[in-house]
């Protein structure tokens, strides 16, 4: 009898109990599943939590009656740790968001639930007119706690933290204690929030007094008006920029704080590289700006106000104002030309003259292209001053036009030498042929002396008009480069200059030659040329030696002055064991009409070795020369392997 009675008086206390009492137990033996749990009891609490009656409260599932997933997740981890797990679930209840704390264990065959209601700790104040414990005060300390609903707040991505203020004697605030902040500032000062609760804010961060913030919810709590910054602060020798909202509630002041480091971070990196464009801008002598094609402003960069005098931003923006720049002789062009591009969205690209802010004339170019975005036309581009390269290429122009004056001047030369000086020559040359016939034993000889001087110049003379016209056209040549043999072009010297070398039993040897890209027979002059000049500087009583050596070579790795790097070349050598030339003379001897031995010695008209180096430098080549009195000459030639 007492254990009935005892039995009815503790059921009686757990039906009527403020905590949800829930008892479940599996139709299944150690079924690890929490849905298919069956309800064995629930409490009047518990019946009302989970909408439940009386006569159906037995053998239903939990899957069927619980609308949290939270605890049914909860009470399977339960299931297979065979731990208790306590934990908060927020609930909504009509206009209410309330906050449970719930306990799950294993108990006899089942599981066991308790849902406790977490009664809100509600802020006082002081400092309220409102009489503590009056309707109106505590609806206003439900309101405040409702806002700060434990788990909602926490997971927030903002810091959000409720401040009341500290007065002085005079009634001026003087500080704000923290009463209340969310997990999120833990996040990020690496400090528990409940360490910072009930700490002031100049006591948790004393630079507050400095940077302003102190300051700025001061004027925030007192005029009752909405307050933005963003400040810089130092938690734990890290930097963070928090942009925060402080808004007045009630009593106190509620800040909404987020973190903005990264758009700093970017923002001071944007800074920079935009830094960095405007010297490169200043640096190259140009400007740029984007133009939104629906409106008459321009976004100009720094430096094109620079360009035209002015300091940034000393003139307005509007298209207009950029007219009036403009010399008067090319106002029409360019607002045909943006007309034209703002109508057909294409490319701009012009030169125009404006006059500067001290009136200086410049030439400008600007270069625009066309994008849309969002609906809308925009041209962006760029605008730099050549008036040094117009100024350049005018002088170019006036250079040019003197050049063809000098060609002129020498074609004129050309055929002067090729007809009216060849002609008296020819007559010269002719009547002193015949007056050396006709008198022949009749002269003297002293005068027979001075016909055969008259017939020597004559002779020189010609062959000097013929190496000068030969100088004059190398550059003329009409033909194209081509495949050249080498070989082929020494054994054509060969042959026309076989008689000579026969007559002085001169030696000449060659390896195998490469091939380059060329013209046939300026190579054949070329190699006529410096073949010649052994086969006539000789040493008397000594065979004339010539070697011809051919072999490819790098640019880069040659210290000849000339030679492009990574370019391979032809190198042949001429050498010869004749009267050689002193070193001083290395240069020299290439100069046109340059002679190292007088008329009297050797013939020559001083141009053979110019034509040389005419025919090389024309097929973009480099030709060198050293040599040793009476042991002999070598010159050297480098021709690109592929022009």
């Amino acid at each position: 009898m007492k254990n009935n009675l005892a039995d009815d008086i503790f059921r009686t206390m757990v039906d009527k109990a403020d905590t949800a009492v829930l008892y479940t137990e599996s139709s299944e033996p150690n079924s690890l599943n929490a849905k298919e749990y069956l309800v064995k009891y629930a409490n009047h609490k518990a019946q009302s939590f989970f909408s439940i009656s009386d006569d159906t409260n037995e053998n239903q599932s939990l899957e069927v009656i619980v609308k949290y997933d939270e605890l049914l997740i909860m009470a399977n981890k339960v299931l297979k740790t065979e731990e208790d797990e306590n934990f908060n679930i927020i609930v909504k209840e009509a206009d209410s968001i309330l906050n449970y704390h719930v306990r799950i264990r294993l108990f006899n065959k089942g599981l066991l639930f308790a849902l406790s209601l977490i009664k809100p700790k509600f802020i006082t104040d002081k400092e309220s007119k409102l009489p503590l414990g009056t309707p109106q005060s505590r609806n206003r300390e439900l309101e405040i706690s409702n806002l700060f609903g434990i788990r909602v707040l926490d997971s927030n991505d903002s810091i959000i933290c409720y401040l009341k203020p500290i007065f002085n004697k005079k009634g001026d605030v003087e500080d704000f204690r923290i009463d209340y902040i969310n997990n999120r500032m833990g996040e990020i000062a690496k400090d528990d929030s409940a360490f910072i609760e009930g700490q002031t804010i100049l006591e948790y961060y004393p630079k507050n007094s400095e940077n302003g913030v102190l300051e700025i919810l001061a004027d925030c709590y007192t005029s009752g008006e909405n307050k933005e910054y963003t400040k810089e602060f130092i938690f734990d020798k890290e930097c963070v920029w928090l942009t925060t909202k402080a808004v007045k509630m009630n009593d106190g002041l509620i800040l909404f704080s987020k973190d903005v480091t990264k758009e700093k971070r970017y923002e001071a990196q944007l800074f920079i590289q935009n830094r960095l464009l405007s010297e490169a801008e200043h640096v190259a002598n140009i400007g740029s700006f984007r133009w939104n094609l629906a409106e008459d402003q321009i976004k100009y960069s720094d430096n094109v106000y620079r360009l035209f005098g002015y300091d940034p931003n000393e003139f307005d923006n509007k298209y207009d104002r950029l007219l009036t720049f403009l010399h008067p002789n090319d106002f029409e062009k360019v607002k045909s030309s943006f007309k034209e591009a703002r109508k057909n969205k294409s490319k701009s690209d012009l030169v125009f003259r404006v006059y500067t802010k001290f009136k200086e004339l410049r030439y400008m170019n600007t270069i625009g292209e066309c994008y849309q975005k969002e609906g809308n036309w925009y041209m962006v581009g760029v605008i730099r001053d050549v008036t040094k390269q117009i100024e350049a290429e005018s002088v170019l122009q006036i250079k040019n036009s003197e050049l063809k004056r000098t060609n002129a001047d020498l074609e004129a030369f050309n055929r002067v030498a090729s007809h009216d000086l060849q002609e008296p020559l020819r007559k010269i040359q002719m009547f002193v042929s015949r007056l050396d016939e006709e008198e022949e034993g009749r002269l003297n000889y002293r005068s027979q002396g001075y016909l055969s001087k008259i017939k020597y110049s004559s002779d020189r003379m010609r062959n000097l008009i013929n190496n000068l016209l030969s100088y004059s056209k190398i550059d003329e040549v009409g033909e194209q480069p081509r495949r050249v043999d080498l070989n082929d072009v020494l054994n054509n010297v060969l042959e026309d200059l076989g008689e000579r070398i026969n007559d002085l039993g001169a030696k000449v040897e060659s390896v195998s030659l490469p091939v380059v890209n060329g013209i046939q027979f300026q190579l054949e002059q070329l190699f006529a040329n410096l073949i010649g000049n052994s086969l006539k500087y000789v040493n008397e009583g000594v065979q004339p030696n010539i070697k011809i050596i051919g072999s490819i070579v790098s640019g880069d790795k040659s210290a000849v002055e000339g030679l492009l790097p990574n370019i391979n070349y032809v190198k042949l050598q001429f050498i010869d064991n004749g009267i050689g030339f002193e070193k001083k003379y290395q240069e020299k001897i290439f100069e046109i009409f340059q002679r190292l031995h007088g008329k009297t010695e050797f013939s020559g008209t001083g141009l053979g070795l110019s034509i040389c180096k005419k025919i090389v430098q024309s097929h973009n080549g480099t030709i060198t020369a050293k040599g040793e009195m009476n042991k002999g000459a070598e010159f050297i030639v480098y021709l690109p392997t592929l022009l």
